[in-house]
């Protein structure tokens, strides 16, 4: 340890009589490395909001995400959703019809355009999708009914078959179940209801006030009151991919233009929706990063011309912090090539955070220099001095930071990197830029010198200890009643599972477009992958009973080749059933029934000349869910669920029912966004409470090798300690959420927070001070303009849209100014009951002359 001072002795030496004689060489070195870092950021970063890119490779729902883009291609679908406030049905028709020309004849990237569902071919082949048990239950009360018809109308005939055995006509014959319990896509099962209940249902239908959607648009993506309108279009790219979004957000919302719906429907309001709609997520984070961090700069201009006022200050510590702040954005593209939601921010942050190292240094040199002390000196002195303390307060932020290495969730480790290549490069910027622009502008102006008046500053002092002997009681006793207050507040903290509250406003849709998908849809369902149509087969039959047999509250519906195209034994097993049927129908008594029976046998009659098929048979649309890429059918499959679409910690059961989904013991990937989302959240909130824990334990290492002393560690711990309980307790008390965002700034706060402690201890025990009153004058100014500057690097981020970024600012904000609260209320009663400094010059010459 010797050594090593003494090697920093000699190059302070150096490095100041070479910034005095060679100033402007050395600020224009470090002007070049600045320019470029700049060059290598503007083409090297990219802004990526995707959350699966920060969770590690071999996460199951990133590995399945991965599977279903190679297997499938995009699982979204790029959507676009128009509302009539006037109900006006035939407007959304035109729009749809119009959006679907333009795409398929413009969009050389989209595969296909979908606005409706025909549901025909289902409706023909109804009767294989029945169970065997229904088919023949149909078939007896159709027996039954021709029996009775035949001894209706045949003179004479007794009908011996009305003896009450339990059989019954065709009346009341459909129930819901018997086509829920088939576990069809929604699309179908409506269908399905549409045309069993048609009748069944009328007088209730009658007596519904609110508007339907007309027959004849039936089967178009249209809500069931004719208000809404979608249309899919499956692009060959996916929506994770940013820069292909970016583009087809320009390209949709041009066409949204282009056909003016306005014109159709002056109440009409068309926009993108869905998944492809993230792009606005990417600029509403691009554009406040840069906000944040021209206001934090603003911020902190003003606060460090209303401390030191001068514009000499600015240009000395802005300089550093300019150098600093391009170089790590220099490196952080060539480390990370881009920024995500938790490290856009950074440049705010290192504004607030980074300009603390000039603060504390600049400020040091200038009092040195202002009593009288050479600048070469000054400069030299406060190195050999504010130097140590300004390496271990550096040190604290910079392994509080590194402790987010040891957490899973990648978005931290980034975090972690690149905030302390910041601050590495901040402090590196403040100790070798800040002698040169001294020096520089010293020849431009000189400092003025401020001749010191014992007497005066003797008598000062006095009524400094004075003062101090009756205010620091006080305020360590205010400060024990607050943590007493703010203590009861602290359990009411709790995590934000809405993403509503976490999002920019910009991207929320005004459209509740799911209404026109049909019951419980989703444009991206979860998409189940098999690595055979055996192994699906399984699948099905699973999930099947998940739904009908253990009504499984996760799952709505399901998708898989089986329920469109039953195994070709069953139609077969059907088919000898539906020959019956047909048998029947096709009667000259059947036919000539009336009413609700007479459309429902015309309706029979169709279905059983019916053939058993395949999925080459199907529509369009239908075959194309159940298809890969590369053109194999039937291993692939989707999945519905009831949850809420924003919230995710509805989605986490949902999770953990399907997101590791094994059949005989193997692992079958399931690809969802919402699991990335969960995954990320279960991740950061075990990380989080880990990671405080290890960042905990460094900062009290890290504190006793600084101090070696058990109770300045105690003491200088226990303020921080004390300070994130007010911090909590403020949460609490405001209601604000720890989440996603938020949650990376605890260890920031752990450790700007113990810098200014770092400081206040350091100078107390400092051999030239002149005791706690003139510690606090000093250190104390520089360490209240540190926190300040650093909460308004947080500040900035509340002035943003984004909602996560915001939380940020309001925790970040929250906690430093706490901090320094403590620092400044707490600790001096500490330091002068149980840190004793050692005796300074004055001391030791008066005791010398009384002697």
């Amino acid at each position: 340890m010797k050594k090593i001072l003494e090697y920093w002795q000699r190059f302070v030496i150096r490095y100041v009589r070479i910034s005095q004689r060679h100033p402007y060489v050395l600020l224009a070195i470090f002007f070049a490395f600045a320019l470029v870092g700049i060059r290598l950021a503007a083409t090297g970063i990219a802004v990526e909001t995707d959350l699966a890119a920060l969770l590690p490779e071999n996460t199951p729902s990133v590995r399945a995400l991965e599977m279903s883009e190679t297997r499938i291609g995009s699982i979204d679908f790029f959507t676009i959703a128009m509302q009539s406030q006037a109900g006006n049905t035939d407007a959304i028709v035109k729009v749809q019809d119009l959006l679907k020309a333009r795409i398929e004849a413009e969009w050389k990237d989209a595969q296909w355009v979908q606005v409706e569902r025909d549901t025909t071919f289902f409706k023909e082949h109804a009767l294989y999708y029945l169970k065997t048990a229904d088919l023949e239950d149909l078939l007896d009360r159709l027996d039954y009914e021709f029996t009775t018809t035949v001894a209706d109308k045949v003179p004479g005939m007794i009908n011996f078959l009305d003896d009450g055995d339990g059989t019954e006509g065709l009346d009341h014959w459909y129930r819901e179940e018997i086509v829920t319990s088939l576990g069809l896509p929604p699309q179908v099962e409506q269908s399905f209801n549409d045309f069993f209940k048609e009748q069944t249902d009328e007088k209730e239908q009658d007596s519904d006030e609110s508007p339907k959607l007309p027959s004849k648009y039936a089967d178009r993506l249209i809500s069931p009151e004719g208000d809404i309108g979608v249309v899919l279009v499956q692009l060959d790219k996916p929506s994770m991919d940013i820069d292909f979004t970016r583009v087809a957000m320009a390209r949709g919302e041009k066409l949204i233009d282009e056909i003016d719906p306005k014109s159709i429907d002056p109440t009409m309001t068309v926009q993108v929706v869905g998944a492809y709609r993230k792009f606005k997520e990417v600029d509403a984070i691009s554009r406040d990063g840069t906000l944040a961090t021209i206001i934090s700069v603003v911020l902190v201009l003003m606060l460090i011309l209303v401390f030191f006022r001068s514009f000499r200050t600015i240009a000395v510590v802005f300089f550093p912090l300019f150098v600093a702040a391009s170089v790590t954005m220099g490196v952080v593209a060539l480390t990370f090539g881009r920024l995500t939601v938790l490290t856009v921010f950074i440049l705010a942050l290192l504004v607030g955070m980074g300009i603390d190292y000039g603060i504390h240094l600049y400020g040091r040199i200038l009092l040195n220099a202002r009593r009288g002390t050479e600048l070469d000196v000054a400069c030299r002195r406060s190195l050999f001095s504010t130097g140590r303390a300004l390496l271990m307060a550096a040190l604290t932020t910079i392994a509080s930071l590194m402790t987010l290495l040891f957490g899973h969730f990648q978005g931290f480790r980034e975090f972690g990197i690149a905030a302390s290549y910041g601050l590495v490069f901040c402090v590196g910027a403040s100790i070798l830029v800040i002698p040169p622009m001294i020096f520089a502008l010293q020849r431009l102006r000189p400092i003025r010198v401020v001749s010191e008046r014992n007497s005066l500053e003797n008598e000062k002092t006095e009524l400094s200890k004075s003062a101090l002997s009756t205010w620091m009681p006080r305020a360590f006793f205010f400060g024990i009643l607050l943590t007493l207050a703010l203590g009861w507040f602290v359990p009411r903290v709790i995590f934000e599972y809405d993403i509503r509250n976490l999002t920019a406003s910009e991207t929320h849709t005004l459209i509740d477009y799911l209404r026109a998908l049909g019951k419980d849809a989703s444009t991206t369902p979860g998409v189940i992958m098999a690595s055979s149509r055996e192994q699906m087969k399984k699948v099905h039959a699973h999930l099947l009973k998940r739904l009908v047999e253990d009504h499984d509250p996760t799952l709505t519906s399901f998708i898989t080749y089986y329920t469109f195209v039953p195994p070709m034994e069953d139609q077969e097993e059907r088919q000898e059933i539906i020959n019956e049927i047909g048998d029947i129908v096709h009667t000259r008594a059947m036919q000539k029934l009336t009413g609700e029976k007479k459309r429902l046998v015309d309706e029979l009659t169709t279905m059983a000349d019916a053939k058993p098929f395949d999925h080459k048979d199907l529509p369009d649309w239908a075959s194309r869910i159940v298809t890969e890429a590369d053109g194999s059918v039937g291993k692939i499959g989707h999945l519905y669920a009831k949850i809420d679409n924003w919230n995710v910690y509805s989605g986490q059961e949902f999770f953990e029912q399907y997101g590791d989904f094994h059949i005989d013991g193997e692992w079958l990937p399931v690809a969802n966004s919402r699991f990335i989302l969960s995954d990320v959240v279960s991740m950061v909130k075990k990380d989080g409470l880990r990671l405080l824990v290890l960042v905990s334990l460094a900062l009290i290492v890290i504190l006793f090798l600084f101090t070696r002393r058990i109770s300045g560690t105690c003491i200088l711990f226990g303020v921080l300690a004390l300070s994130s309980l007010w911090t909590a307790g403020i949460m609490g008390l405001a209601n604000i959420r720890l989440s996603l965002y938020n949650i990376i700034v605890i260890p920031v706060i752990l450790g700007v927070g113990i810098d200014g402690a770092i400081h206040l201890y350091h100078r107390h025990l400092d051999p030239r001070s002149k005791g706690l009153a003139d510690t606090l004058r000093s250190t104390g100014v520089t360490v209240t303009a540190s926190s300040w500057t650093t909460m308004a690097g947080f500040m900035g981020l509340l002035f943003v849209e984004h909602k996560g970024l915001k939380t940020i600012g309001m925790l970040g904000s929250i906690g430093v100014a706490l901090s320094w609260f403590g620092v400044m209320v707490l600790l001096p009663f500490l330091l002068d009951r149980f840190i004793r400094p050692p005796e300074n010059e004055t001391a030791k010459g008066l005791k010398a002359k009384a002697a």
